[in-house]
């Protein structure tokens, strides 16, 4: 199967989705939280933002984290 959308890497992901560590998404990865969100080339591991047919991986993000303020900087 191939993604449906841009993939970004862990650190691309973190930034795009206005975290200031990237240590929520890896902890969620471990979970399995992201199953299907989740590529891999080998080495490297991808996250799929956007995948056509589901939710977003920031609603995913929000329904199993607590939000917090202090987590998130704001983009120029």
């Amino acid at each position: 199967m191939k993604p449906t959308s841009k993939l970004f890497t862990i650190s691309e992901a973190s930034k795009e989705l206005g975290y200031s560590s990237r240590s929520t998404l890896y902890r969620l990865i471990e979970k399995g939280c992201f199953d299907d969100y989740l590529w891999t080339d080998g080495k490297r591991k991808y996250l799929e933002l956007n995948p056509k047919g589901k939710k977003s991986l920031a609603q995913m993000i929000a329904i199993n984290i607590q939000w917090r303020s202090h987590a998130l900087h704001v983009k120029n």
